[in-house]
């Protein structure tokens, strides 16, 4: 239980970090494909939490 409350507050440290990195892979599946403003936005949402909690976990394996 500690270990995976500790990976959390990693995750969110990481969470303003991660934000870039992710509207740019958005917006280069946009260049590629047409996707809706919702489609985007929950693209953006998904890819912000896993960039955030791969590197929350690479930090806590590491």
């Amino acid at each position: 239980m500690h270990d995976i409350l500790i990976t959390l507050v990693f995750m969110m440290v990481f969470l303003i970090f991660s934000v870039w990195p992710a509207v740019k892979a958005v917006d280069f599946i946009k260049s590629k494909r047409k996707i809706s403003q919702k489609t985007q936005n929950l693209l953006t949402l998904i890819f912000t939490i896993s960039i955030a909690l791969s590197a929350a976990l690479f930090m806590k394996l590491g």
